[in-house]
């Protein structure tokens, strides 16, 4: 196997520094039912001790980060929250802190022996490949929206990358133009979003 690529125009401020870019074409995102089904035929551990061990990494990992340490998986690399919030001047002290703080997301720095395993990894140009590089046109995307909403009032990005035949960062893309549009409403979260119609 190899890891599929795709030279893109550049748009916005990057189109001054480079006319292409890299974007991967994902295959898809592998979750535990297949890790486990494939490491159960590699290793004696069962489906259900990579799923109990999992549950309980996490659970430990989520208390670590919380306590404000990093937290370092051998072979994997290291995590570490990103924290944001209103920064705040206390009109007595003048000392400033955060306020409404919260998480913006996990911090995952690699090992470098991820990293040396990773150097082997080949790659794939499907730039000019028999599949779709182009966006669908308005009419195929209308069509698509409305094919979706009629079998469900809930769609989420890999519907629209199956319905209209294009790669996973392609329907990313899609969808965040479709949303800015009014088009698209997230009703899930911004990691997981979930797509209901729009007002347009």
């Amino acid at each position: 196997m190899a890891v599929p690529y795709k030279l893109l125009r550049t748009t916005g401020s990057l189109a001054n520094k480079s006319t292409l870019k890299v974007v991967l074409d994902e295959y898809g995102t592998v979750g535990i039912a297949t890790l486990a089904k494939l490491i159960d035929k590699a290793t004696t551990m069962t489906k259900a001790d990579l799923v109990g061990a999992l549950e309980a990494l996490k659970t430990e990992m989520v208390n670590q980060l919380m306590d404000g340490n990093r937290v370092h998986l051998p072979g994997l690399g290291y995590f570490s929250l990103s924290v944001k919030g209103e920064l705040y001047e206390d009109p007595r002290s003048h000392k400033f802190r955060l306020r409404n703080a919260y998480v913006r997301t996990v911090n995952f720095r690699p090992d470098k022996q991820l990293l040396k395993e990773l150097s082997y990894a080949r790659f794939e140009n499907r730039t000019y490949s028999s599949e779709t590089c182009t966006m669908p046109t308005d009419e195929e995307i209308a069509a698509a929206l409305a094919h979706l909403f009629a079998e469900s009032p809930l769609i989420l990005v890999g519907d629209l990358q199956s319905a209209l035949h294009i790669s996973r960062p392609m329907a990313y893309r899609l969808s965040r133009r479709l949303e800015s549009d009014g088009k698209l409403r997230n009703v899930g979260s911004r990691y997981r979003k979930m797509f209901v119609k729009g007002e347009r």
